[in-house]
């Protein structure tokens, strides 16, 4: 122990005396560790640990599949609910979650909130407590016992100020009273999509035998020491009697059981490697870029080797004691590196909206926690022995006779020390190559996704939502009637050019998809059956959102009641169901319903994912099919966010009690759902930004020093009768000749790793030659200014002060 504080004092001192190689050195570790800790924090909270329920090693999502559609998550039908649940023999829960809107109306302006109706077994399945109240008794959830509810403690505070005393307090939702029974703690939001409050119930007796609707989300509880796969088998095999009973809904269909923390992290996970291996090569670069300045630095400390190993030291004890400054330089990096992640940390939460992030399991956990800060010390302590070891033993590979004598040239480990140095640059050079590949597809892909058709036009846009009660609005003509009245009275309003409605707001993050048994003269079998995205929609929809209408009509005010069905389709359903056909007069027929008749083409909507893939969707009159709740689509001036109030206003002229929520420019609502793009985008641009300048310092340090070694065989050169163009051409072959084998191996490195990044990309192959040729074009200029200080120096040596230094 006493050996080892001498060694840290030692090298704090050494340190301390040469301080432009430990503020380089620790610049270069504080990015490459505060890089990495950033990102592992993200991934800890997002992707390893975005739950911590205390059954979560056992808790799955239980998902309808039908492999012969690619359907691998579907929505559970209540019939086959109740199936898994009264015949498994592996689940000690099976609990369902059915998400519905709730209208509070008492206590200032109606407001609407999405809420869970859920199995009361919700909360023990999950091992969570109130912290207010109670949860849920086991009896509730039955006929008679559902007029309960359990509060979000972020609603809570907001909405009712905190106060512990509402707790068997009544509130009104949706025009009836509930009894408010807990609060939850504010760790507590699952499922992680905005849900505020949550009721107990039961699938209800008119639902019990409805296995063609797929509305319920399922979870499951695992008994103990029952495996996922035991689990799946069981599931399917109830689900194979079932398709033999009632092949005309459930032939085909079978049960994916996942665990709930992958199935909650999927998206997560398309990210990760990338992020991850960016960050990994940030770090690499770094520990290249130290290990350089620490070899240059261990040819200047010969002469202090040599004498304490003539003195009697080990070659053991001098490469312990470098290895000791090393770790001591990455340990001051890394706490400074936790500086920057408690930085980077907090600027990456902040850049996904709060209205988005609340999608994403874990977000709000995203702090630097005590697994964070114990990756970077080992990280520190790891990466201080890589960049360390290779320096120290080469310095310890002195011929100290030599070193010890007056003015002589140096150590025998010169020419190794050179090659380590070249071996180091060529590595950051090849490295940075593969990250500023990777960096410059994203880009590319993001800016080619933001300048592709998405299919309508945001701009001057505003949307919100407004949803009529059941109660009052049971009645299809009341529903007609109301959105008739709220739209005619919108469309009058000073500055709107156009108003429209419709089911589910396009790049909006929600779809509801329908099967259907025929189209065209296509008829498709039980199990075979696309499902297809559907929406109702009012006339004039379509201008308002910027949607082009191709070819045949579109819908209006006649295509309402008893007239006949009509219906548009877009331009994918047409390629995908209705190719080298016309479309217009062709009819479909969805299962169990009536035939319809396509009218009009319109153009494909971009997806939610923002991939190259156009999912087919159909618009049906919303006067033949209205939906309770419906979003309103206005066009108006270039700001249509001062609208809110007159709209708002316009709604409560209609019905006061309707709450008016979601209000939100289009561009806002496309920026939110193209956040985690943008996100990535950045990161992965500031990483390759990070590579650039850390390759770029390493080659200029590699070269200056290359040039102080040559100064003396520069001045006999020139003293030949050198000129100093020959000079500059000797010094900066050197350095392109290292650029160029960086290069060589980088690119093909980088062919390979870009494969992982094609699911990613938008517009742009993996093998983009622009990419390629530009990021070569980049890293060689770079190179070049990095020789260029170092060579250029070389030409003004002084032939008679150069031979002196030897």
């Amino acid at each position: 122990m006493e050996s080892l504080i001498h060694d840290l004092r030692y090298g704090a001192r050494m340190l301390v005396r040469a301080p432009g190689f430990t503020a380089v050195a620790l610049l270069a570790m504080t990015l490459g560790i505060g890089a990495n800790t950033t990102i592992f924090s993200a991934m800890d909270a997002t992707l390893f640990h975005p739950f911590a329920f205390p059954t979560q090693d056992r808790l799955v999502m239980l998902w309808e599949s039908n492999p012969e559609l690619g359907v691998a998550r579907g929505w559970v039908a209540p019939a086959n609910f109740i199936d898994w649940r009264e015949q498994n023999q592996t689940l000690e829960q099976i609990v369902l979650m059915n998400p519905q809107y709730y209208d509070l109306t008492e206590r200032d302006e109606p407001e609407r909130f999405l809420g869970y109706a859920v199995s009361s077994s919700f909360f023990d399945s999950l091992g969570a407590s109130a912290l207010h109240g109670r949860t849920f008794a086991s009896d509730e959830g039955e006929p008679g016992k559902q007029q309960v509810v359990v509060l979000k403690h972020n609603l809570w505070q907001r909405r009712f100020g905190a106060d512990p005393s509402i707790v068997n307090q009544s509130i009104r939702l949706n025009g009836q009273s509930f009894t408010v029974i807990g609060v939850m703690p504010p760790d507590f939001n699952f499922p992680f999509n905005g849900g505020e409050m949550w009721m107990p119930t039961d699938i209800e007796p008119n639902q019990r035998i409805n296995r063609g609707s797929q509305f319920l989300q399922v979870m499951g509880l695992l008994k103990p020491g029952i495996t996922i796969d035991r689990a799946r088998e069981d599931l399917n095999a109830i689900a194979a009697r079932a398709a033999e009973q009632f092949p005309q809904t459930n032939a085909g269909r079978g049960v994916n059981v996942v665990s709930m923390t992958k199935d909650a992290t999927r998206g997560v996970r398309v990210y990760a490697p990338v992020m991850l291996a960016a960050v990994g090569f940030v770090l690499l670069i770094a520990c290249a870029n130290v290990a350089n300045l620490l070899l240059v630095r261990g040819a200047s400390r010969q002469k202090e080797i040599a004498i304490r190993m003539a003195m009697g030291a080990s070659r053991w004890r001098i490469v312990r004691q470098l290895l000791t400054e090393s770790v001591l330089l990455s340990l001051a990096g890394g706490a400074l590196g936790l500086f920057v992640s408690v930085w980077g940390v907090e600027g990456l939460s902040r850049a996904i909206p709060e209205d988005f992030s609340k999608f994403i399991p874990g977000w709000h956990n995203l702090v630097i926690n005590r697994i964070a800060l114990g990756f970077t010390l080992i990280v520190s302590v790891l990466t201080g022995l890589l960049f360390g070891l290779v320096p120290a033993l080469q310095a310890t590979k002195t011929n100290f006779n030599q070193a010890l004598k007056e003015g002589g040239k140096g150590a025998s480990g010169k020419a190794s020390q050179n090659r380590a140095r070249s071996v180091l640059v060529v590595a950051e050079v090849a490295l940075s190559f593969v990250l500023l590949i990777g960096a410059g597809l994203v880009v590319r892909s993001f800016i080619e996704m933001l300048r592709s058709d998405f299919g309508l036009d945001p701009t001057s846009v505003l949307t919100m939502q407004v949803s009529l009660p059941n109660e009052k609005y049971a009645k299809v003509e009341t529903r007609i009637n109301a959105y008739d009245q709220i739209l005619s009275r919108i469309a009058a309003l000073s500055g709107v050019t156009r108003v429209g409605a419709i089911g589910n707001l396009p790049l909006g993050g929600s779809n509801s998809s329908r099967a259907f048994e025929r189209i065209g003269e296509t008829v498709y079998t039980p199990g075979k059956q696309p499902n297809i995205n559907y929406a109702p929609v009012s006339p004039g929809y379509l201008e308002a959102m910027g949607t082009r209408l191709i070819k045949g009509r579109d819908l209006n005010d006649q295509d309402r009641g008893a007239a006949p069905r009509v219906a548009l389709v877009d331009e994918a359903f047409v390629k995908q169901f209705l190719p080298n056909q016309e479309p217009i007069g062709q009819t479909f027929k969805e299962r169990g319903g009536p035939p319809t008749e396509i009218v009009g083409v319109t153009s494909s909507v971009m997806n939610g994912d923002f991939d190259e893939r156009r999912d087919p969707q159909i618009y049906v009159p919303y006067g033949q099919e209205t939906w309770r709740s419906m979003y309103l689509v206005i066009r108006a001036g270039p700001n249509p966010a001062q609208l809110t109030s007159a709209v708002r206003g316009e709604v409560g002229v209609v019905d006061k009690t309707l709450p008016v929520f979601s209000v939100k420019p289009m561009e806002q609502v496309i920026a939110e759902r193209m956040s985690p793009k943008r996100v990535a985008t950045v990161m992965m641009g500031v990483f390759a930004l990070l590579a650039l300048v850390l390759a770029g310092v390493g080659i200029y340090a590699v070269m200056s020093y290359a040039v102080t070694q040559r100064t003396h065989e520069i001045g006999i050169r020139m003293a030949l009768g050198a000129r100093p163009a020959d000079i500059f051409k000797l010094v900066i072959i050197q350095g392109l000749t290292l650029t160029l084998t960086g290069l060589a191996i980088g690119l093909g490195g980088a062919y390979a790793v870009t494969r992982a990044l094609a699911q990613l990309l938008y517009g742009v192959t993996a093998t983009d030659l622009f990419t390629f040729a530009g990021v070569s074009l980049l890293l060689g200029v770079v190179a070049m200014l990095a020789c260029y200080v170092p060579t250029r120096n070389a030409t003004r040596v002084d032939p008679m002060v150069a031979l002196r230094t030897e």
